[in-house]
């Protein structure tokens, strides 16, 4: 190959790469641009430039791609970079860098992130851009304005006359000042006063206008009512105004002597009136010095401050009886040894969320456990032993005090009649839970009662149990096996049912 080709291929290859990184990097764009394109409509484009940014939170996120006219308003096409989303509610608007620089869009993200823009949609909120030549029009007029009004002060009060007014002014401000500042001086505490009964005042009115809102609708319906009827019955009523005084006249007249009497009946209920008041503030005096047993208890400290303290036992203590929750069970448990049932009810009381009361009775089938060896001489030198064992059906009764520690609920007292203790560690949201009872530690020849159980609510108010008593004895009709169920009513469920049963006088 020769030369001259090998050059014209350098040079060839030389224009493309250059073409290429032109289009990528000059605002021209075209050749490897990429994105998505979106269409905004305003009213005005002016000042706009195709290739101008378009930021987002003042970052550039893209670039104006055409700018056409559809119909009256023009329609931006913009390019937006790949991985840049756009809420739906997003507003456009047209804004400029600086005073004088150029223009470009800025989109104000909006609040609906769920939803995005797609490719080809719409920015549907914009904000009309300001027309920088009306406002330098608006400016214009306001400066002429300004210059006028300057020009018409300056010939005011540029002459002597006009400077000898603006000083009497001035003189007669400065003195009525002077004069205010003494009389609110003199008066600062009765103007306190009228402020502030000025101030009640608006808040009673307030208060009355919107407590009798409708009242007064009704009643300036009334006077409007009235003062038609005035418009069209007012020569008759006239006449029968000057009737009604004319027999006022005459029965003022007939009865001056009574009226006189009525006169001074009334100074002398005005007198008494005067008398009395004048007691009750000597009463108030000598409450305000803190006599008697009201004034005691007005002024002195001590009083109020062991009502405050009475008053704050009696609110502890209804919190505390507004607090106390009530609970009522009753457990059915089949023992496979001796093949019966034993039945628990139990009334628990909760003070608090952490800590309990119960108190409960037990009928056992096997009751009172009691063992007597009785031992016979049969012949010199030889004896019989023998063990007889029984049981009492006799009701238990349990009483006992709980208290909680996260999962983990100890209680100890009277259990089954004997001393015990118990430990309930809960699950799956109180819904399950395993425990372990210890008690009658002083059985005769035999080990403490340990009892293993685990109940499981199925319902709000119904549960199942299960586990193994006495697992310690060894003895195969002491140990048994045993499940059942068991009811549960709280004090809603209590107030429910009790509220449905009738109740017949």
């Amino acid at each position: 190959m020769s030369k001259e080709a090998k050059v014209g291929i350098f040079v060839l290859l030389g224009i493309v790469v250059l073409t290429y990184f032109t289009f990528k990097v000059s605002k021209l764009g075209g050749i490897g641009e990429k994105g998505y394109n979106l269409t905004v409509d305003f009213e005005t484009a002016a000042g706009l430039e195709p290739k101008a940014n378009v930021k987002m939170a003042g970052v550039p996120v893209g670039k104006v791609e055409a700018i056409r006219l559809v119909g009256n308003n023009a329609r931006l096409v913009l390019r937006i970079q790949e991985g840049v989303q756009i809420p739906i509610d997003s507003v456009a608007s047209i804004q400029t860098q600086g005073l004088l620089g150029e223009k470009y869009v800025e989109i104000l993200p909006g609040k609906d992130t769920s939803r995005m823009l797609p490719a080809g949609g719409r920015v549907a909120n914009t904000i009309p851009p300001a027309n920088l030549d009306e406002i330098i029009r608006k400016v214009s007029l306001i400066s002429e304005d300004l210059r006028k009004f300057t020009q018409t002060l300056a010939s005011t009060l540029g002459t002597e006359e006009g400077r000898k007014a603006v000083s009497d002014i001035l003189r007669n401000v400065q003195e009525t000042t002077e004069v205010l500042r003494t009389v609110v001086a003199g008066n600062e505490e009765r103007l306190n006063r009228i402020l502030a009964n000025v101030d009640t005042l608006s808040g009673d009115l307030r208060d009355i206008s919107s407590a009798n809102k409708e009242d007064l609708r009704a009643t300036i319906a009334n006077l409007r009512a009235f003062s038609e009827t005035l418009k069209t019955e007012g020569p008759g009523l006239a006449r029968k105004l000057e009737e009604m005084s004319e027999q006022v006249s005459g029965a003022i007249g007939e009865n001056r002597g009574n009226i006189r009497e009525s006169i001074e009946n009334l100074k002398n209920a005005s007198a008494k009136l005067d008398n009395t008041l004048e007691s009750a503030s000597r009463v108030l005096a000598r409450i305000d010095r803190g006599e008697g047993t009201l004034g005691k208890l007005v002024t002195d400290n001590t009083t109020v401050t062991s009502l405050n303290d009475t008053l704050d036992g009696i609110n502890r203590f209804v919190r505390k009886t507004d607090a106390l929750k009530t609970f009522l069970d009753y457990r059915l448990e089949y023992q496979t040894e001796p093949s019966e049932f034993k039945h628990y009810a139990n009334l628990r009381l909760q003070p608090s969320a952490d800590k309990y009361y119960l108190i409960g009775i037990v009928d056992d089938p096997r009751g009172k456990f009691d063992s007597t060896e009785t031992i016979t001489t049969t012949t010199p030198g030889g004896t019989v032993r023998t063990q007889q064992e029984s049981f009492s059906n006799d009701l238990k009764f349990t009483a006992m005090v709980a208290k909680r520690f996260s999962a983990l609920t100890i209680r100890g007292g009277v259990m089954e009649s004997t001393g015990g203790v118990g430990l309930d560690y809960h699950l799956m949201k109180d819904r399950m839970s395993i425990g372990v009872d210890a008690f009658d530690f002083a059985r005769k020849d035999q080990p403490p009662h340990l009892k293993v159980f685990g109940n499981y609510d199925i319902v709000k108010n119904f549960f199942i149990t299960g586990g193994v008593d006495d697992v310690l004895n060894d003895e195969a009709n002491l140990r048994t096996l045993f499940f059942g169920f068991g009811i549960k009513f709280a004090d809603e469920d209590l107030k429910t049912v009790l509220g449905a049963v009738p109740i017949r006088p």
